[in-house]
């Protein structure tokens, strides 16, 4: 009987640490991956129309605390071009051997810095970024801040050089056009439970 009332007297508390401390897994409900890039002739940007994120999470009093696990991919094919340029479109996916290796992938590792505060902040992460079967560790700096209605909101850009991953940046036109070998990646994802 004692035991009951010990119980009893410890569920609000076993309760609220558990609505104050938990583990959640969150997927995508919006997300905007945008490509870009320079050549001798002018910039060059593409959006991802394809792009999964699923990942684990603890969050604590509904501020992230921690990253558990969380994987990203794009279909490469998804890739579009602002200037609605299906030769574009084509040159890229040649370029990245889209039909070989249809997804882009990174694979969150683990985070380097936490800086965190209320419902808002920066977290340094390492993972393996996975394009055109090349895989590579890569640093990004996401800018996290969990919404009103407790959904998540990550954002950052993140520089790459096309030769790390073992592309030749494309050139056309006899070499006339040559495309820059460093492309920006801007991501702005919303995750929901």
């Amino acid at each position: 009987m004692k035991t009951k009332v010990i119980l009893i007297m410890l569920m609000p508390l076993l309760i609220i640490g558990e609505m104050a401390f938990s583990q959640a897994k969150l997927t995508a409900r919006s997300s905007s991956v945008i490509v870009s890039g320079s050549s001798t002739m002018h910039d060059w940007s593409m959006k991802a129309t394809k792009v999964s994120v699923n990942g684990d999470f603890t969050i604590v009093d509904g501020s992230l605390k921690k990253i558990n696990s969380a994987t990203v991919k794009i279909e490469a094919k998804s890739l579009k071009s602002h200037q609605d340029s299906d030769l574009m479109d084509e040159r890229t996916y040649k370029t990245i051997n889209a039909e070989k290796f249809p997804l882009i992938t990174f694979e969150y590792l683990n985070t380097v810095s936490t800086n965190v505060t209320g419902n808002s902040g920066t977290i340094k992460v390492n993972g393996n970024l996975t394009i055109a079967g090349v895989t590579k560790p890569t640093d990004l700096i996401l800018s996290v801040t969990t919404l009103a209605n407790g959904d998540l909101q990550i954002k950052g850009t993140e520089k790459i050089l096309l030769t790390s991953h073992k592309i030749k940046p494309p050139s056309f036109m006899a070499g006339a056009i040559k495309v820059a070998d460093q492309i920006s990646i801007a991501f702005d994802v919303i995750l929901k439970k």
